[in-house]
């Protein structure tokens, strides 16, 4: 890749392919340690971590975290995040309590905190759990997304960002009516209604436009509680923030998302700081609108990329287009840092 980073002071639903691990590939359980709502009170959880690494792993390797969304786990990047190993970069995905192999029961559920200043709170102690003390690109989709705000703000272990598919300041048309919402999450939250609601909850994400995978079935309380509690009224203030701080990123964003709505993703690159000459549109086949004109900044690489079409799984339609992105945005790091 060139300049090499050291590591210093991680819709439709996703469905997952079923392509045969690595040999360079695990998927395992690591016992975590997290804060509860209660003060002073902590539960351990058997995290799923997922780990790539590229062939030529060392020390100084970059490093690309994987955040997924709201349901998903980490095998959700299963097929990219194997791609960036070919390029040279060792990638971690892990699963949020609640999700892929990281089961709670339903009381646990309930026990942590899983609104975005929580789940902040969660990749900080599984960061350090991993001993992770630089993360080169913290990749989000959807859901994910609302974490990444917040991370691009104040996380400075984080050198760089990507936001596939990103959700706003606003709700989506998928929350919509908002009262159905927090119902469920009320519904779910009683003991006595918790197994009724749960059984039915396939149909409700089915009705809002959702194809879930049977194995998405046990996230979906979590889900429920992630995008119930997410702190959209700080949305804008972490983006200005991201702003300030020139922090570097690439937005990769699909006019015909039937999950979210285009336009509130591009409102929030402006908050974030993107001008004109940093969009570039793409038709079909990633074919690009136009000629992109202006002057880059790279010591600040930004780039908001606008597709036609795609979905709500922008990595899997455009994949080539994003890698492409990605590996320009950490050479762009690598060479500040440098």
């Amino acid at each position: 890749m060139g300049t090499i980073c050291s590591n210093r002071v991680h819709n439709r639903t996703q469905v997952v392919e079923l392509v045969p691990m690595l040999d360079n590939e695990d998927y395992y359980t690591l016992p975590v340690s997290f804060q509860t709502r209660t003060a002073g009170e902590r539960i351990t959880v058997d995290v799923g971590i997922w780990i790539v690494r590229p062939l030529n792993n060392t020390l100084n390797t970059p490093l690309a975290v994987f955040v997924h969304g709201a349901p998903g786990s980490s095998q959700n990047f299963a097929v990219i995040g194997r791609k960036l190993a070919g390029h040279g970069i060792r990638v971690v995905g892990f699963d949020f309590p609640g999700h892929g192999k990281s089961r709670l029961s339903r009381q646990d559920i309930y026990r942590l905190d899983h609104s975005t200043e929580g789940k902040y709170d969660m990749l900080c102690t599984v960061l350090d759990a991993l001993a992770i003390t630089r993360v080169d690109v913290l990749i989000g989709h959807s859901a994910g997304t609302w974490l990444n705000y917040k991370a691009a703000a104040d996380l400075y272990l984080a050198k760089s960002s990507v936001f596939l598919n990103p959700l706003s300041k606003r709700r989506p048309r998928t929350m919509h009516p908002y009262w159905i919402l927090k119902l469920l999450a009320a519904l779910l939250r009683n003991s006595s209604l918790h197994s009724t609601t749960y059984r039915c909850l396939p149909f409700v994400y089915k009705v809002s436009g959702f194809s879930l995978e049977k194995d998405a079935f046990p996230s979906l309380p979590a889900s429920i509680e992630t995008v119930r509690y997410a702190d959209l009224d700080k949305m804008q203030d972490y983006a200005e923030t991201v702003a300030l701080r020139k922090h570097p990123f690439v937005m990769a964003i699909t006019k015909n998302d039937k999950i979210v709505e285009w336009n509130f993703a591009m409102e929030m690159a402006r908050h974030m700081g993107i001008e004109e000459q940093e969009i570039t549109e793409y038709g079909k086949d990633s074919v690009t609108v136009g000629d992109v004109v202006g002057k880059y900044d790279e010591s600040c690489y930004r780039r908001v990329l606008l597709f036609e079409r795609g979905g709500h799984l922008v990595h899997r339609s455009h994949e080539a287009v994003i890698i492409k992105h990605i590996l320009q945005l950490l050479k762009a790091v690598c060479n500040h840092d440098s």
